[in-house]
């Protein structure tokens, strides 16, 4: 089959936020390819393509070049760039459903459900694959526009936290890690696939937990990931609401402990829910009167269903902070003054606005609409703790004296086996700063680190958003010398160290892990 990769010459890479510049000697594109219909044909594209990211890893060993393959370039961190070469892998959208004969027989979920995708699959494009079918992800971050490789390597995490993040919907990765080598990852103790199901992808089949759960979040670090196999669930509907509450002792219970009682749940069961989120805005006082409160409840599907009608100009319903500060972006004076704080508030609310939905979560995760360069830093840290968290983050905001546009946003997720998911926690508490990216909201996050740090209070760091206070020794006591050696032996024992070199960046050596 011809090569459907070719080289384009390019001197700078700027991310999708506009978060960075990055010099680069070009970007490896492919040709779309219209799918056929037949397995065989299908199976046989994505072998080639298989092959042909061998060959960019042969040549950048001979050429003395690194790489590192990207979707939507959605990071606002270095965490996903080299500084030679890039390879873009949205235009390789293949999809399989697996028969039951290639299914292990000690596995032991639904195997009408395993689907498995290759790396150019965005978020958007999975759900839609998965909707025909009557199926859905089991989690999603607030948006749709990352490719399914990307989400899963920096653990992007919404807001399941009776699941967890993305990364715990994948059960299978095909590795490209090496001129040579390409090998199928699923953990021992979930096997998942037949022998014969990596024969077909020519790929050496390990199934070893410490290898899946380093290679999970790697950050494009462990090689090309090729393709993804995910367990999908049964098609469902959220009941999601937004609305202000009043940041009194029953939201605060919820925040700290995932008790509801007290709280108002719109009449729905606390056992029914599967996102809970609060967003404050430090500009109403410390603390403040109120919260915006997302609830949302699990629903079954209904055939009936029809999708409700949503401002295209707005934010989705199921926006982070960094897209509701972004849709901002040209409403904002540039000079801000306290006088300015009841404008730059009720734009704020008009951004919150209440609503109440039935969605299936295609329809609520939705495309970003960011206008301009926007700020985001998530922090993971026990649920526990949050509420102390919140306090550090609106004493350091007091204490600035400057009026900002910023939100902070707690969002509540299940721990994640991922050696360096920042998702660690048994119950992890992501509290995030969002707001526009400029000298004084990087400022006052700076603010904000430092006091979780000096309050003791254990927390992680978004692999793909701003997260410079990270380094060596902060990376091992956030994740402990066993994962992080862990972790490093793994991505040695799977790439030469030719290979280690080709898919080694700055941002890498920076944090630690690269040998």
């Amino acid at each position: 089959m011809p090569s459907r990769s070719f080289f384009v010459p390019m001197k700078t890479w700027v991310g999708r936020h506009r978060s960075y510049k990055q010099s680069i000697e070009g970007l490896h594109d492919f040709k779309v390819l219209v799918p056929a219909s037949e397995a065989a044909t299908r199976l046989q594209a994505y072998n080639d393509v298989t092959k042909e990211f061998q060959g960019l890893i042969s040549q950048a060993i001979k050429r003395k070049k690194t790489l590192r393959a990207f979707g939507s370039s959605w990071s606002l961190s270095k965490v996903a760039v080299a500084k030679h070469e890039l390879i873009n892998t949205k235009p390789l959208r293949i999809g399989f459903t697996i028969p039951a004969s290639q299914t292990s027989p000690n596995y032991a979920g639904d195997r009408e459900k395993l689907r498995f995708l290759q790396c150019g699959f965005s978020i958007a494009e999975t759900n839609s694959v998965l909707f025909k079918d009557r199926l859905s992800l089991k989690a999603s971050g607030s948006n749709n526009g990352q490719t399914l490789p990307g989400v899963i390597s920096t653990n992007t995490h919404g807001s399941a936290f009776r699941f967890g993040a993305t990364p715990d919907f994948v059960v299978g990765i095909h590795l490209i890690v090496g001129p040579s080598r390409h090998v199928y990852l699923e953990r021992a103790s979930y096997p998942v696939i037949a022998d014969s199901f990596a024969q077909a992808l020519g790929a050496e089949l390990i199934r070893d937990d410490t290898l899946f759960n380093a290679a999970l979040v790697s950050f494009g670090s462990f090689g090309i990931i090729h393709g993804l196999m995910i367990e999908p669930r049964e098609l469902f509907l959220l009941h999601a609401i937004r609305s202000f509450q009043p940041f009194n002792a029953a939201l605060k219970s919820a925040i700290s402990t995932l008790d509801f009682t007290g709280l108002d749940l719109h009449g729905e069961q606390a056992s029914d829910l599967y996102h809970f989120q609060v967003t404050v805005n430090p500009n109403e006082g410390n603390p403040p009167p109120e919260a915006a409160v997302y609830l949302m409840f699990e629903k079954p599907w209904t055939e009936n269903y029809e999708a409700p009608q949503w401002d295209d100009s707005a934010s989705g319903p199921g926006a982070s902070g960094l897209e509701l500060m972004g849709s901002l972006y040209d409403m904002i004076p540039s000079v801000l003054s306290k006088l300015i704080k009841p404008l730059l508030n009720a734009q704020v609310r008009n951004q919150l606005a209440p609503y109440d939905m039935t969605v299936p979560t295609k329809d609520l995760f939705t495309g970003e609409k960011t206008q301009g360069p926007v700020f985001a830093s998530g922090m993971g840290l026990p649920t526990p703790r949050a509420l102390e968290a919140l306090s550090i983050a609106l004493n350091a905001y007091e204490e600035m004296g400057s009026v900002i546009p910023v939100l902070l946003t707690m969002r509540f997720v299940k721990g994640t086996k991922a050696l360096l998911g920042f998702t660690k926690f048994e119950s992890t508490c992501v509290l995030e700063v969002d707001g526009l990216n400029n000298a004084k909201t990087r400022a006052y996050a700076k603010q904000v680190w430092k006091g979780l740090e000096e309050a003791g209070i254990p927390f992680t760091m978004h692999w793909g958003k701003f997260n410079s206070f990270l380094n060596k020794t902060r990376v091992r006591n956030m994740y402990g010398d066993d994962n992080v050696d862990k972790w490093i032996e793994s991505r040695e024992s799977l790439l030469t160290s030719e290979v280690r070199k080709v898919f080694t960046n700055d941002f890498l050596q920076s944090v630690g892990l690269a040998t």
